[in-house]
């Protein structure tokens, strides 16, 4: 995970000292010519921009000016930067020299110029530090890290992670297996586990990964844990102490923390495609919600006097990894239908850990049409633009559903659960075992990709269209 998430570090510094430049040179523009015009983003001055731009994705091509960001302090990151920009300076009056254009270049633009992109670069540099660092590393997006060590090292694995000021993991909770700690304290960590408990918290909470901290000697072996921790599709890191000889889909020796590490995972997803996930998201949450609030006008009415209750309704559901939402859609059934549930409970005709059956009682008049045109999920649109969903995904079982997981479901959970997916587009009226819905969830996440999204999109508007495997 270190590694990637570097990269995903050198990325955000490069997005941040580009922006610098553009936002540098406007200004040096408006300050040294008191106007904004197209000409001044052509010929010289373009060429200049470009060759300015062009030089920073070289200075960030090796990875050294950003690998550490994180870790550097402020008067350092203040050092870099001034030697970033002596650097940028240089190849400037290089590149006037051979082209023979410095007489005709304002060396006043030059000047506000550097000493703008300097302070705008450190402002930005900064602020992403702080953001990175005090808001995200504190939210829901963070990797939340289970952390499997030992009472006598606990405190010094806790303080050596913090002091590597890792941006994108946040260590949640701590499971001492030597000792039974369980409801203690360490760093400012709640102790949950113990040797006895490793993989209920595991399934029970929110873990993203594990990293497994103990010393090599005999007595601590977790290659069944580690098994177990792959089947819920949570990555482990194993302190480079163990040895492991065993085989995984998926293994790496990675930088954790300040910590080198074998990775085991039963699958590794591209950064830049995750990133362009949640751009189309975005982008279909927008457009969506739009299309929520027409729906809305015209649905609501019919809601409200087909029965008694309000137009939409909302349940917690389980996320990503384990993660708690509240999803949202219109309501399609009478407002008893959670209380009525169990009297029903002997008629479900889904194997398994899903509740499904013809003619449910439950639903409305209207909410038969809606479930049957798929209408009663556009409100589902706001859960993809807050982060909670995504467009293409797996089913959000409930939270009943949840607790009655074996770790092997819990893998189905590895990425955002979806407004679609594999086995909605699949028949899924016609599918009467979990465990169907289980392999078509798992053989999307092993499969997945940005293409293979935009190929469900396109089959679940056919299906839609055409009222196929919805009821």
């Amino acid at each position: 995970m270190g590694s990637r998430k570097n990269k995903e570090g050198d990325r955000l510094l490069l997005v941040f000292d580009i922006l610098g430049i553009l936002i540098s040179f406007i200004w040096a523009v408006v300050i040294r010519y008191s106007t904004v015009s197209p000409d001044y983003f052509t010929k010289l001055y373009g060429s200049t921009l470009f060759v300015l731009l062009l030089t920073c994705l070289v200075i960030h091509g090796d990875g050294s000016r950003g690998k550490n960001v994180f870790q550097r302090g402020f008067g350092e990151e203040g050092l870099r930067i001034l030697k970033d920009q002596l650097m940028l300076l240089a190849v400037l009056v290089i590149f006037l020299y051979v082209t023979k254009q410095g007489s005709n270049y304002s060396r006043l633009f030059v000047g506000i110029f550097f000493i703008l992109n300097y302070l705008i670069t450190y402002v930005l540099r900064s602020y992403l530090k702080v953001y990175m660092l005090g808001v995200y590393k504190k939210s829901t997006s963070s990797n939340k890290v289970l952390l499997v060590t030992t009472a006598d090292r606990a405190v010094e694995v806790v303080r050596k992670i913090r002091m590597a000021h890792e941006w994108s993991i946040l260590i949640s909770n701590i499971a001492i297996i030597d000792k039974d700690m369980v409801g203690e304290s360490i760093e400012g960590i709640l102790v949950l586990g113990s040797n006895t408990n490793l993989l209920e918290i595991a399934r029970l909470n929110v873990v993203d990964e594990v990293f497994v901290n103990l010393p090599n000697r005999e007595g601590y072996n977790l290659n069944e844990a580690i098994l177990e921790f792959e089947k819920m599709g949570v990555q482990v890191h194993v302190n480079i102490e163990v040895n492991p000889m065993f085989n995984f889909k998926e293994k790496s020796l990675e930088n954790f923390a300040g910590h080198q590490v074998i990775t085991f995972s039963t699958g590794i997803f591209d950064p830049k495609q995750e990133i362009l996930k949640r751009i189309i998201d975005i982008a279909g949450g927008l457009v969506g919600l739009m299309l929520t609030v027409v729906i809305t006008l015209f649905l609501a009415p019919a809601i409200m006097v087909d029965s008694k209750g309000p137009v939409f309704f909302s349940q917690i559901r389980v996320g990503k990894n384990g993660r708690k939402f509240k999803i949202y859609k219109f309501r399609s059934m009478y407002i008893d239908a959670e209380e009525r549930k169990k009297e029903l409970l002997e008629e479900n005709e889904m194997q398994g850990l899903m509740f499904k059956m013809a003619d449910d009682p439950r639903i409305t008049k209207v909410g038969k049409f809606i479930r049957k045109t798929s209408l009663d999920e556009f409100p589902q649109f706001l859960n993809v633009l807050k982060g909670d969903m995504s467009l293409v995904g797996t089913r959000p079982p409930t939270q009943d559903e949840f607790e009655q997981y074996e770790a092997r479901h819990k893998r189905r959970l590895n990425l955002r659960p979806g407004l679609t997916g594999l086995w909605q587009v699949s028949g899924r009226s016609d599918i009467q075992d979990f465990e169907e819905v289980v392999k078509l969830d798992l053989e999307y996440i092993d499969n997945w990709s940005i293409g293979l999204d935009v190929r469900l999109i396109l089959r679940t508007v056919g299906v839609v269209a055409f009222g196929r495997g919805s009821r």
